[in-house]
């Protein structure tokens, strides 16, 4: 499922460096504690979950390592 990610996740990110070819691989953090993992981000604000999310659960978003 794609979703755009609000305007300030997208200013985040366009702070951070790709980690693949035009995308970014991220961690999402909700505000319920879970975490989904190795989600990429293409052109810093299209993202590919693999469940339907509000945007606005979202309490954080950090670089994937692996």
């Amino acid at each position: 499922m794609n979703i755009q990610l609000p305007k300030h996740w997208q200013n985040k990110l366009s702070r951070l460096p790709e980690t693949s070819m035009g995308a970014q691989h991220v961690d999402i953090i909700l505000r319920d504690g879970r975490v989904i993992r190795d989600v990429p981000v293409f052109n810093g604000e299209d993202c590919e979950v693999p469940e339907p999310i509000d945007p606005k659960q979202i309490a954080e978003i950090r670089i994937h390592r692996k």
